[in-house]
């Protein structure tokens, strides 16, 4: 994962800063990617350990479009997903010595078995996020899934 942060402090140290939140923000990507792509019974479950993630005024918004945020309706018909790489690239925005926010560049790789085989996955995405009382949530997004090329 690459990291950087800006922020208006005096003396500010953006490597310092970012090296300080990047575990954080690496445990909630790796949610998102666990739930959205490596146990398809979500979607059984109306994908809500999914859509927590999400900020609430954007929570409608990423139902209707879980088909570019994750396995989506396919993930019916999914036995297994075997994780590839995942790379992300992340600046952080500091106010008050803190991060506040977070701008995410994320790219997941892997293969999916379904009854007829396997076949790639992809995800690319870039993610708003806030940092609230329940920690990250992504608050706007851009999102695209799909075979990889």
């Amino acid at each position: 994962m690459k990291a950087g942060a800006q922020g208006p402090e005096r003396g500010f140290n953006p490597r310092i800063a970012a090296q300080r939140a990047t575990p954080g923000i690496a445990q909630f990507l790796s949610r998102y990617l666990t739930v959205a792509f490596l146990d398809p019974g979500q979607q059984r479950a109306g994908w809500r350990d999914l859509l927590v993630l999400f900020d609430t005024p954007v929570q409608q918004a990423a139902r209707r479009d879980l088909d570019s945020l994750s396995l989506g309706a396919v993930a019916a018909e999914v036995k297994t997903v075997r994780p590839g790489p995942a790379r992300a690239a992340v600046t952080f925005l500091y106010q008050g010595g803190r991060p506040v926010g977070a701008t995410v560049k994320l790219a997941f790789d892997g293969s999916a078995d379904v009854e007829q085989g396997t076949g790639p996955v992809r995800l690319r995405s870039v993610f708003q996020l806030l940092w609230t009382a329940q920690g990250w949530r992504i608050a706007s997004y851009q999102s695209q899934t799909g075979a990889s090329p």
